[in-house]
């Protein structure tokens, strides 16, 4: 028996059809009668989700009775006993009187069935009653489903539940069956020959009045399975789970996740969640599982979508597929193994804080899709487009709220032309295009301007990591790393020594190393954030100025900051193109610790653990970082804070080297 039509059977039965469930070598489809009256969910042919009535049925097992032809007396011939939805034997293969079914199985013994003819028992004794041909305990399955009690042979209260009614008092013996199925509509002929029968798919029933030897009495259905209505349980429209009436606009409830009530309540028509065609009450296309809408003049709220689309919740819910997840929004599979829309911004679900455009972005070396951000909500979206940062890191430049690197040979800059560095990698010095620039371009330390007039292997004075003149030739001086004129400059900023170095400093500038440097400029502001009087007063790599001198003690070559006594300094910071490992500071190019560096990269952040760096910017095409195969998974957020402090300080030393340029050398 199946509910599909006869020309689609091959189509159905053969494979494990969506929505369909398999029952007695057919399918049955479980948004309609009378699959929906037994399951309300199938999955792959098989139900996933039972009605609340027949839950416990069909969770029993469906074979059990093995019919034959021919056999021993205890052997089945007929299973025509159906008790909670599982066949017994309700006769067996003995012309004779020897074997006859209990508890639905064939036996010789005469405790419970005392009478046996052609392999059906006759008669039933003490707390049995007759079922089909069979005798069955009202103490163990599966009698105790049927029955409550018995007494000499006969059922006098059914079991709990009312799928049963017994005939009428005085209308029993133990001579015929003596309880009988509510939703059974085969007729049952009790003493005396009376006649009764159930209701077909009804489920509890109250028993009829007394019938007659020619005429079989109905039971009155008190409640129907669901697909069915009324006391004689006639169909509803099978679109209905349940209804008060056939028609398609009398459902009362419709199968559950996938229709819903296109009413405000009682009754109305059923409608599919994918159906999207209505003018009101309408589904979602290619939905497959929704919620009721709040009203008919909005759309359900879909919780899932057919197979190759994804659930988008932009507002309104909608189903799309994979390259229509945009606008704020990716694709993936979520826990529950169900594809969705996710946020950008979602980090729970694989997203970046603070997103608010992405995409996929596919691996090279085939390690899986990773989400890339191309647009930050309010903050700057770093050169990987892995975060989201406040500022931007080292070596590279805001450009609308992007981080984009600066030329390969700038530490910072304020667009990627070479000739628009304002601070250096160590090793190298900033060469100004005018005297009155703050800009210009990256020259390898101790060459051009910066060698002019130095004393042969005096370029010995560090900052930043980079090497600068300590002692010029006769009639000059060093002055932010430049031999000036003693004669020109002497008022701005140094006091000459007589032999090219200065004795001391003036005003903003502090001593170090032979030579005069602004706390306010680049290269002095990587040493000494504050200067008075000549003197620093504040060192900015987190060392204490010397009160005699004011000068600030070198921290190890690739620190910024450190803390500790000469010889025993601990790095806290590092300067751009290291990275921190344990307590000092190791090239971004180098391993350490557990710690991998990339060849050529001049800009990282340390994993929070071991494994390899984050590199933001490479000085040659070896490496790409903006590669997903390449790291960008380590960055913490101390890295992230480190690199956006040693920004805003290189840029609030630019910023006062500029009013020093405009108003100090203009007065000179």
């Amino acid at each position: 028996v199946t509910d599909v039509a006869t020309d689609s059977c091959n189509r159905f039965c053969t494979r494990r059809s969506a929505g369909y469930v398999m029952f007695m070598d057919g399918y049955y489809d479980t948004h309609a009668a009378p699959g929906s009256g037994a399951c309300r969910e199938a999955r792959d042919g098989a139900c996933v989700m039972y009605k609340e009535e027949v839950r416990a049925e069909a969770r029993e097992p469906r074979t059990g009775c093995q019919a034959q032809d021919t056999g021993g007396p205890e052997t089945c011939h007929t299973c025509g006993a159906v008790i909670g939805g599982v066949s017994y034997c309700s006769q067996c293969n003995d012309s004779g009187a020897d074997a006859a079914p209990t508890d639905g199985v064939c036996s010789v013994d005469n405790n419970e069935c005392s009478a046996k003819a052609d392999g059906r028992c006759t008669t039933c004794t003490g707390s049995s009653f007759m079922f089909k041909g069979g005798c069955y305990r009202t103490g163990q399955a599966p009698g105790q489903s049927m029955c409550k009690t018995a007494q000499d042979g006969v059922c006098t209260v059914v079991a709990d539940g009312s799928k049963y009614f017994l005939p009428p008092t005085g209308e029993a013996d133990n001579l015929h069956q003596s309880v009988i199925p509510c939703g059974d509509d085969s007729v049952v002929t009790v003493k005396d020959d009376k006649k009764y029968k159930g209701v077909a798919n009804c489920l509890t029933c109250t028993a009829p009045v007394s019938g007659t030897a020619n005429t079989p009495m109905a039971a009155t259905c008190d409640k129907c399975a669901d697909g069915y209505f009324g006391d004689t349980c006639t169909a509803c429209h099978q679109s209905c789970r349940t209804c008060s009436a056939a028609d398609e606009n009398s459902c009362t409830a419709c199968a559950e996740g996938t229709h819903f009530l296109g009413a405000a309540s009682g009754k109305g028509k059923c409608v599919s969640c994918g159906d999207a065609s209505g003018s009101t009450w309408k589904g979602v296309a290619n939905c497959v599982k929704c919620n009721k809408p709040v009203n008919e003049n909005t759309p359900a709220v879909c919780t899932e979508c057919a197979d190759n689309y994804y659930l988008k919740t932009d507002g309104a819910t909608s189903c799309v597929a994979a390259g229509q997840c945009n606008n704020g929004f990716f694709s993936t599979t979520d826990s529950s193994n169900k594809k969705v829309c996710v946020k950008c911004s979602d980090k729970t679900s694989g997203g970046i804080d603070g997103c608010a455009k992405c995409s996929l972005t596919t691996s090279p070396a085939g390690a899986g899709a990773t989400v890339t951000c191309t647009e930050c909500t309010s903050n700057k979206l770093s050169p990987l487009g892995d975060v989201c940062l406040v500022a931007c890191p080292a070596s590279t430049y805001d450009s609308s709220n992007v981080c984009t690197p600066c030329h390969t040979s700038c530490s910072s800059c304020f667009d990627a032309a070479s000739t628009s560095c304002i601070a250096c990698y160590p090793g190298s010095v900033l060469n100004r295009t005018t005297d009155s620039s703050t800009a210009g371009t990256c020259i390898p330390e101790c060459t051009g301007r910066y060698a002019e007039n130095c004393e042969k292997d005096m370029c010995t004075a560090v900052l930043g990591g980079s090497r600068y003149c300590s002692k010029c030739k006769s009639g000059f001086v060093p002055v932010d790393g430049l031999c000036v004129s003693a004669t020109t400059r002497a008022l701005t900023g140094c006091i000459s020594k007589g032999d090219g170095t200065c004795s001391a400093c003036t005003d903003k500038y502090f001593l170090e190393s032979g030579g005069c440097y602004q706390a306010a400029a680049y290269p002095g502001s990587t040493l000494c954030s504050q200067a008075a009087s000549g003197k620093c007063t504040n060192c900015a790599n987190g060392q204490t100025a010397d009160q005699q001198t004011g000068s600030c003690p070198v921290c190890p070559a690739g620190c910024s900051k450190c803390s500790g006594s000469s010889g025993s300094e601990t790095c806290s910071e590092c300067l751009v193109g290291y990275y921190k490992s344990g307590t000092s500071c190791v090239k971004c190019s180098e391993n350490s610790n557990g710690i991998t560096g990339i060849p050529n990269c001049v800009s990282c952040a340390a994993p929070t653990g071991s494994g390899p760096i984050t590199c933001y910017v490479t000085q040659t095409p070896t490496v790409d970082p903006t590669d997903p195969s390449v790291n960008k998974g380590g960055l913490s957020r101390g890295a992230i804070a480190g690199i956006s402090v040693a920004v805003i300080a290189v840029v609030g030393g630019l910023v006062g080297f500029l009013c020093w340029w405009f108003v100090c050398r203009g007065k000179a």
